[in-house]
């Protein structure tokens, strides 16, 4: 299993969403929080050092772009 950040396009800019990779279904990108998956060409992968986690908010936010 692999860790990805990545934005959806109905996100704003400054926040991403986490989510993992499964070698048996390529196509998708299943969200670690919720029950359901999104398109892997519909999101943009963001690198895990430009990211940051808020422990307060619990949200994910998007750095140095």
């Amino acid at each position: 299993m692999r860790i990805l950040y990545f934005q959806t396009p109905d996100i704003k800019p400054q926040y991403c969403e986490i989510g993992t990779y499964c070698d048996d279904d390529p196509d998708y990108i299943y969200y670690l929080d919720e029950p359901c998956k999104v398109l892997i060409d519909d999101v943009k992968i963001i690198d895990k050092k430009n990211t940051r986690y808020n422990e307060k908010e619990r949200l994910h936010y998007v750095i140095n772009q």
